[in-house]
């Protein structure tokens, strides 16, 4: 039985990792109804590449899909594989921007893991963990937050399974309308 943990853990989703001790572990697919409906509050993060992205830039023209990740998390990476698809196929009206959770001991390793994996979309650093605050305080990983064209956040996902993705897609489709 003690065996199987680990995987299930691995399907569901992955705790904050070391740089939080006592985090939790992300429960499978949950929405927080408290916050939902609720406009999205602005930031400002540095991405891989050094240039300044702010929520604030796309708002207005575009859905945006917020994905909380680590390079330490495997159903993390498993999903962005998901989000590079969606992302290509509805660039016109689609931002990912996906929000490295990882700490001074593996940043080193994000811009190297996203350049091995192809992703294309916005890849943002959140050393000081402002953003992780507002938006994932139990610092799940995976977990995405959907937001409309008008800044209102209409969709929050925790944790991650194989499949999942057909949900967000449809979740996004919804939010382009």
């Amino acid at each position: 039985m003690n065996k199987l943990l680990p995987v299930v853990a691995l399907l569901v989703g992955c705790s904050s990792g070391p740089a939080t001790p006592g985090g939790t572990t992300a429960g499978p697919n949950t929405a927080n109804k408290d916050t939902e409906d609720s406009n999205a509050p602005d930031f400002t993060l540095t991405d891989v590449e050094g240039k300044s992205v702010s929520l604030s830039d796309y708002l207005g023209n575009k859905v945006i899909l917020i994905d909380f990740w680590a390079t330490w998390c495997k159903p993390c990476i498993a999903e962005m594989a998901h989000m590079q698809k969606m992302y290509e196929s509805r660039k016109d009206k689609l931002v990912i921007l996906a929000i490295s959770m990882d700490a001074s001991e593996t940043e080193a390793q994000v811009a190297p893991t996203v350049k091995t994996k192809g992703w294309t979309f916005p890849v943002l650093l959140d050393p000081e963990t402002r953003v992780v605050s507002l938006y994932n305080p139990r610092r799940a990983a995976p977990y995405t937050v959907l937001i409309d064209r008008h800044g209102k956040i209409v969709k929050k996902r925790e944790g991650y399974n194989p499949g999942d993705e057909v949900e967000i897609e449809k979740d996004i489709d919804a939010a382009m309308k």
